[in-house]
């Protein structure tokens, strides 16, 4: 069975069986070890494995241990040059601990180059990670992810690596060595075969409209959820909607962007920003499948800051509808869009972020960062011209 099949496999019964059921269902496929020799998978990502609402602008690899010993596992690896790397832990598909780049102390004398004002070129770039069986401890160790001891499901997402780096960040997987009684096993290490970092869109095919008289959802409701589940990542809180735009009609998205840091062009230093990163994501809900994502620094804003998204079926996107225009564009995915707008590890200064928003009215904390939507025909959008 290759490892996409195994990944596959693996989580249509998380998300389908659920955390209860899911380990017993798994035992036959890891009855000794990690599901692979040199622990993680394959990378998984919205080009290859595109389920659980991936961002197309992050890639993900997966390390399955079944009984995870009570001495646990060790991670030693390199920080990429990216926005941000996490380790997450899950009981099932839902979220168990997890760790971010933050809090990953570096080894004596390395930098991490994730904090404000760090080098983000420096060469000494090592880090160690232990993974524990058990829930948090009010008080945890440093450096440390505590994980099911029954079925220990990790996984090492790395965000928006710096331009010309493979979906790493030009840094290898981190090495795994399992803890055991009998003494400590080093898992090989695992194959570079990464593939090109695809951030392009993901386009599913057009779908049919609803027709008219049939009534939408209610597209000005954002909703916060942080999306546990569905294999979510701790560090990101979400504004979720629902667009349904019938044949000849678009739906506009506004609001003000939040600063980001800027890391792409392979900046020296991760500045202070309100956010570590954003997104806004279209997605089929039922599938989880994601269709496209635009992110913070290839996201157009006007002279107040604000940004405008438009979502359509590609066949009533407006010409005006460009970054060149001012604008952004993501693709509807059938009768009916899931719009996720991620708000990624806020300054403790930014008061406006997802996080901090009430969950019955995140509108009421968001203000201007609060995205507003209209509906409106291809044709209107159209005669408004070109912003630039």
């Amino acid at each position: 069975m290759t490892m996409i099949a195994v990944l596959r496999r693996l989580l249509a019964l998380l998300v389908i069986v659920g955390s209860a059921a899911a380990p017993m269902a798994l035992t036959p496929l890891a009855q000794a070890g990690p599901l692979t020799d040199c622990g993680w998978s394959r990378r998984i990502g919205a080009d290859t494995l595109n389920v659980a609402l991936p961002d197309t602008f992050a890639n993900y690899w997966m390390a399955a241990v079944p009984a995870l010993p009570a001495e646990g596992l060790t991670l030693r690896g390199r920080y990429p040059h990216g926005r941000y790397i996490s380790f997450t832990s899950y009981q099932g598909s839902r979220t168990l601990d997890g760790l971010d780049d933050l809090r990953i102390e570096p080894d004596p004398g390395s930098t991490n180059p994730f904090r404000p004002g760090a080098d983000r070129t420096a060469t000494e770039r090592s880090f160690t990670v232990r993974v524990l069986p058990g829930p948090r401890p009010t008080q945890p160790a440093p450096n440390t992810l505590y994980a099911d001891s029954g079925l220990a499901l990790i996984i090492y997402r790395v965000y928006r690596t710096d331009e010309g780096r493979d979906p790493l960040g030009g840094e290898p997987l981190p090495e795994i060595t399992v803890h055991r009684t009998d003494g400590p096993r080093l898992l090989p290490a695992c194959a570079a075969d990464q593939g090109a970092p695809d951030t392009s869109a993901v386009h599913l095919s057009s779908g049919p409209r609803l027709p008219a008289g049939v009534p939408g959802p209610g597209y000005r409701t954002w909703s916060r959820t942080s999306g546990d589940g569905v294999f979510a990542n701790p560090d990101n809180t979400y504004l979720a909607s629902r667009v349904a735009p019938r044949a000849g009609q678009i739906a506009v998205v506004r609001a003000q962007l939040p600063t980001t840091p800027a890391t792409f062009g392979g900046q020296p230093t991760m500045a202070p920003a309100q956010l570590r990163y954003w997104s806004m994501c279209a997605n089929e809900l039922a599938s989880t499948r994601v269709s496209a994502c635009v992110v913070d620094d290839e996201t157009p804003v006007d002279e107040r800051g604000w940004f405008t998204v438009v979502v359509s079926d590609p066949a009533d996107r407006p010409a005006n509808a460009t970054r060149d225009c001012g604008v952004a564009w993501l693709p509807a995915t059938g009768f009916e869009t899931t719009l996720l707008m991620r708000n990624m590890l806020p300054d403790t200064d930014f008061e406006h972020s997802i996080q901090r928003a009430p969950e019955a009215d995140p509108a009421a904390g968001m203000g201007s960062y609060y995205p507003r939507t209209e509906l409106v025909t291809t044709a209107e959008f159209g005669a408004t011209g070109c912003a630039r």
